[in-house]
């Protein structure tokens, strides 16, 4: 290579190190059968151990792990398709650094292999070491530990931040539905309360269960309390035997499954039943506004709101279906509160099964408490969640910029 500076060089990997590669068994012979393993000072291991110790550069030879370089110094074991480069006639931390740099990028196109990528003892042979004197190696190796310890110093701050995160929604969640997020908005709208109607029908009721205190504007319901005035606005979805892959057709009407609530997304299709089929499960059917409800597995409790424009169908049984009452509960506000960790835990604490958690019955769903508010404090609620969560959206963007940046370094 041509225009170095003075007193550098550039020569070939084999000439500055020992590349032996680990073996199974000694008396296997050549493991990787009849590769073309070049004969050069670099040649495999031929002892009857796959121990090594001292100074090392240890390079994955196949799957997934081509292309990363380790360095270690002390006594280790490597087996077969593990390469080992030791015995340097350079600094070794000057080396490791350097295929930190080139090593996985002279391997593309050059890897072996279908279906596990595995490369050759002849991937090394012409891979070019650009050399400065010595001094100056050793210079280089300290100003980039010097550099590297600060890039993980930064990665371990970082690594704190998806918890705080996490932390910052649950603690703004909470204070929304605790009613401290709009204290100030209570006192400028004091006239606000819930519907008159609404508080003579849940007088009637029993006492309600009270987890935490509230404001005075708000009182402890019910799920139950703030669904639509109509049958069938909190449905199971039919017995699995009502639904089996023999009655699905390629066209017709849509069955709506999990990966609906999950993917918080309506427009999956995969099965369809008849327009028979679909008159007599018309119980289970879905409309605009429905809520659907993940209710077993490990998405237990995932939540959608089916949208103006939807294919008409029917509920699967991993499915509840939810029609609340607007006239009393805004919708994002229902959906925020759903998601949020305390009515989380009221789902799961509501659920049966171990290894596959399922919902359990109707009537203990129905009966979860809810702290409600005003409609119109609700719709506050909603709009300072919204603002809040934005910024702290734009804080996880710039954690994952860095994060991108701090890979690129390393």
């Amino acid at each position: 290579m041509s225009n170095l500076p003075k007193g550098w060089i550039a020569t070939d990997l084999d000439q500055i190190c020992m590349i032996q590669v680990g073996r199974k068994d000694a008396n296997e012979g050549n493991p990787f059968g009849q590769y073309d393993f070049f004969t050069c000072a670099a040649e495999p291991l031929k002892s009857d151990t796959y121990s090594f110790e001292g100074e090392s550069i240890i390079l994955p030879g196949n799957g997934a792990n081509v292309g990363l370089v380790t360095y270690f110094n002390g006594q280790f074991e490597a087996y077969q398709r593990t390469y080992i480069l030791n015995e340097f006639k350079i600094d070794g931390q000057f080396l490791y650094y350097f295929l930190k740099s080139y090593w996985k990028q002279s391997l593309e196109g050059k890897q072996y292999g279908s279906a596990t990528n595995y490369i050759r003892l002849g991937n090394f042979k012409n891979f070019e070491v650009i050399i400065p004197p010595i001094a100056e190696q050793k210079r280089i190796v300290t100003k980039l530990d010097s550099l590297f310890a600060h890039t993980r110093r930064a990665r371990q701050e970082l690594d704190h931040i998806p918890k705080l995160i996490e932390r910052y929604k649950q603690a703004i969640l909470s204070a929304a539905f605790r009613g401290d997020l709009t204290a100030d908005w209570r006192e400028k709208n004091p006239e606000i309360s819930l519907h008159q109607n609404f508080l003579e029908r849940i007088k009637q009721k029993k006492e309600y269960v009270k987890l935490f205190p509230i404001p005075n504007q708000w009182r402890w319901v019910e799920w139950e309390d703030v669904l639509r005035l109509e049958d069938r606005s909190f449905k199971r979805g039919p017995f699995g035997s009502a639904l089996t892959k023999k009655i699905f057709v390629s066209k017709g009407y849509k069955v709506y499954e999990q990966y609906c609530p999950i993917n918080d997304d309506c427009s999956f299709s995969r099965y369809y039943i008849t327009q028979e089929k679909f008159k007599e499960l018309e119980s289970f059917s879905v409309k605009a506004g429905d809520f659907l409800i993940s209710c077993s597995g490990v998405t237990l409790g995932r939540i959608t709101q089916v949208p103006e424009k939807h294919e008409e169908g029917i509920i699967n049984q991993a499915l509840l279906r939810v029609r609340i009452n607007n006239e009393i509960i805004d919708d994002l506000f229902f959906m925020t509160l759903f998601r949020s960790p305390y009515f989380q835990q009221q789902i799961f604490s509501n659920s049966s099964g171990t290894a596959i958690p399922n919902v359990k019955g109707v009537k203990e769903l129905k009966a979860i408490p809810v702290a409600l508010p005003p409609l119109l404090e609700q719709k506050e609620i909603v709009k300072r969640v919204e603002k809040y969560f934005q910024a702290i959206n734009r804080l996880e963007q710039e954690y994952q910029k860095a994060m991108k940046f701090l890979d690129r370094l390393e």
